[in-house]
Formats: C-alpha cells, structure tokens, sequence
C-alpha cells in the first residue's frame, strides 16, 4: 500500500517540476517581461534604460535622472493541441484563459553622488513570464500526464545602480522569490495494463479506474539576486553582462487524492496530505552588444544560458503521509525523480528607431531559443520546445508619458514524439488477488503549439512630466 500512494505523489510531482517552475528565457519560460524587451525580440541586457532594468541587467538603471515610475503589463494565451499514438481519443486541445503577468517599478536617480557620475535606486516586482494556466479534458487522452494547472510567481525587487564617468555601470537587485501552484492529474488503478501501444493506439476504457490527485503549494519568501556590468568603451557601444545564481524552490502544501469506487470498496484509505516540493531553478547568464548604429537606430545582439543541468531529479518530501488498510498506517516515504534536464540558450536580436525624434520610437525583434527538456520527457505540462520567436514595438509620447506596446508570436516547433518516457502512473496490487496494475507509455504523440503575448506599459516622470525618454 506504501507504494499506491507513492505512485500518486509521483504522478503530481512530475506535473510540478514541469508546470511551476519560473526562470527566465530557454529552460521553461518564452523571454521575459517588460514590453519594450518583448519589442525587442529580448535583447535588452546591455543597457536597459526602463525602470524593469533591475531584472534584465540593474547596471542599466545608473542612466536614469529623477523620479520615475513604470508600470507593465503582459497577456498572452497559448494554443496546444495533443494527438495521441498512445491512447485512442480525440485530439485534445488547452482552454484555459489568456494569463496576465504585471510588472512595475518606481526609481530615483541622484545623479553625481561623490565620485560617482550617476547613482539611482529602485523598487520593483515582475509576475511570472510563462503560461500559469492551462485546462485540459478531465476524460481527455492526456490525463495522466496533467488535467489543469493554476500557478503564479513574482519576483520583488530592490535594486542600486552606479555609475564612473559614464564609462562602466554596476547595479545589483536583492530579489526575494514568492508563489504558489496548483494542478491535479490521473493515475490509473485498474486491474493489469491498459494495453501495448507498441501496436498502436490502445484503447481508452474509460475513467472508473482512475483516481485523481491533487497538489496545492505555497512557497516561503525565497532569496536571489541580479548583479550586472555594462560598460560604454565609446558613445555608440555598449557591453553588457548580468547573472543570476540558481536557487531552491521550497513549497510547502497539501497532496490530496480522491480514490476511485473501487478502491474505497477494498478498504483502502490515506491518512494526512502534507508534502514539500523542492527543486532547483537555472542560473541564468545574459551578456549584450548595443550599437547606436546611427542617431535614429539602435541594434542590439544578447544571448541568454540558462543552466537547468543542476535539476536531475525533483523531490518530494512528505509529511505524515499515510496509507490505510484495515487497521494499519505505512507512513509514505520521501519521493524522489530523475528528470535529467540540460542547459538552454537563446539568441536575440532587436532594433529601435526613432521614425519621429522624442515622440515616436518603432522597435522590432528577433528571437530563437533551445529546450532544456530532452524529448523523451516533452509532454503536455508546458510547451517548453525550441522556438522562433517574431515581435514589434513601438513607443509614443503623449504629454510627457511615454506609452510602449509590443506584440511577439511563438513559432513552436512541432513535436513527434515516438519514444517517450512519459509512464502512466499506476496503483500496485493491493493484495485483492485480482491482476495489479501495470504501467504504459502516455507520452507518444504529437504536440503542436503556439503563443502570442501583447504587452503595455507606462513610463511616468513623477518629478516632472518631460519628454525625456
């Protein structure tokens, strides 16, 4: 019976590892907040100069003067359709609503301080760059691997920047991370195995053996930072780096199961449903060109390394978890999960140019970006794949606010997965002599998606409505 409940804490923490982690760029998320970044294609870690320079690179914020404030927001709704070689059914496809992902910051810049030409410090928080909410069938063919998930995580952020002679910027952001996650799934319980798909589709009987899990988990508040360098060898250049250490996601909740009818009528029950996930976030390295190519247009060229090779297995920690049978408790122990997961990088490319000089700026991007997943592990959790990603920008002055909006749209590459290590989470023989459940492979298939994100925001010049950019 200690392995019953087992498989059910290992069914949602795969689910967890792969629908709640929240890093940036190539691992798990599309590029970023921040809508002139997402104008940009990304490329915006040589010299950010938005009050959301505090998450792409703070030394960028040493440029700014006065009081200022901006405030960002992003939607963006994901298309994912599911057709599989594994089990008979229809193509499933993601209902969930478009996500809203906010980000803000406030900012004042001293200027000469000392020795110091520029000095500028800033408050600020960014919301979660990836799709937090997607719903799939509770019947669909993808069950086993995810039904829904519901997950939100911000970053909050005080950050300095300096700045010596308008040659070299430094800025750190003290980050504390917070969230919370929500998402249930199938494990199957009926007698011996659904079927061999190495034939072909096997045939879906139905959800009466099927019990359901589900995780609900709150973080503490989690501590990061962000340090950056640019430096500006001549007025036209700019070179900049940024990192951000890997962390520990904890987050402490309840694992709850609803048993199917049959396996109540066996006298099989579970006792408490306390249980911490922990695992561990990429660090993420960005360095960037910047050219003001002439006084109109500027190019910039990033490329972003996550390395999510740290995370080889997800843990599950259980707490006073137990499994039920007539009069006696096996208290479940701690779960742990290779995944096996690899480093990813991405290349962006981005241009803004000044079609009307301080009252009109039109930007473009470009972005492509690998997978940290390897395909045996693709499934429904999160479109995580390589992608191509296509975007405009542009920024207009109305009485002294600048007002920025961006479109981007995904092109995710299609995902024909034939030899998936995706398994059916089952329930063992639980000693009713009838044949125990076996496991299957759920994961083969094809995996189609795309995203699209529109963003706006509002930089205000709090001390002073200007046309300062």
């Amino acid at each position: 019976m200690r392995r019953l409940t087992a498989a059910f804490a290992a069914c949602l923490a795969v689910s967890c590892a792969l629908g709640s982690t929240e890093a940036k760029a190539a691992g798990i998320e599309y590029p970023d907040n921040g809508t002139i970044a997402i104008g940009r294609g990304g490329a915006w870690a040589a010299n950010p100069s938005d009050g959301l320079a505090f998450q792409y690179n703070p030394a960028g914020l040493a440029q700014q003067r006065g009081l200022r404030a901006t405030l960002d927001a992003r939607l963006a709704w994901e298309a994912f359709s599911f057709t599989s070689t594994s089990l008979q059914g229809p193509t499933i496809h993601n209902s969930g609503p478009p996500v809203v992902g906010p980000s803000g910051a406030i900012s004042y810049g001293f200027g000469q301080v000392g020795p110091l030409s520029d000095l500028t410090l800033a408050l600020g928080a960014t919301g979660p760059s990836a799709v937090g909410k997607v719903d799939f069938p509770d019947d669909g063919v993808q069950r086993y691997a995810l039904h829904s998930t519901d997950y939100f995580i911000g970053y909050y952020s005080l950050a300095v920047a300096a700045a010596w002679h308008d040659l070299i910027r430094v800025g750190i952001t003290g980050q504390l991370a917070h969230g919370d996650a929500m998402f249930d799934q199938s494990v199957w319980s009926g007698f011996g195995k659904m079927g061999d798909a190495t034939a072909g589709p096997v045939k879906d009987p139905g959800t009466s053996f099927d019990a359901v899990g589900t995780l609900q988990g709150t973080s503490g508040w989690i501590p990061t930072a962000v340090v950056g360098l640019t430096v500006t060898p001549t007025p036209d250049w700019a070179i900049g780096l940024s990192y951000r250490p890997s962390i520990v996601f904890a987050a402490p909740g309840t694992l709850k199961v609803v048993l199917p009818a049959i396996a109540h009528d066996a006298g099989l029950g579970i006792a408490g449903d306390k249980a911490e996930l922990d695992l561990n976030f990429a660090s993420v390295t960005r360095l960037g060109a910047s050219w003001q190519a002439t006084p109109r247009l500027n190019l910039e060229v990033d490329g972003v390394y996550e390395d999510w090779s740290d995370m080889k297995e997800v843990l599950i920690k259980t707490k006073n978890i137990f499994v039920t049978y007539n009069n006696t408790q096996t208290k479940l122990p701690d779960i742990h999960l290779g995944h096996d997961m690899m480093g990813a990088y991405s290349g962006r490319l981005g241009a803004d140019f000044d079609a009307i000089p301080d009252r009109l700026k039109v930007r473009a991007g470009y972005a492509y970006e690998s997978s940290a997943i390897p395909t045996k592990y693709v499934s429904v959790d999160f479109a995580n794949w390589q992608r191509n990603i296509a975007s405009v920008g542009a920024s207009v002055q109305v009485y002294g606010l600048w007002v920025d909006l961006a479109y981007a749209h995904h092109f995710i590459a299609t995902q024909n997965i034939t030899d998936s290590s995706v398994i059916q989470i089952v329930a063992p023989d639980a000693g009713s002599g009838l044949p125990a459940s076996e496991t299957m492979v759920v994961g083969n298939g094809t995996y189609s998606a795309a995203l699209d994100t529109v963003s706006l925001s509002v930089r205000i010049p709090l001390d002073g409505l200007s046309s300062a950019p």
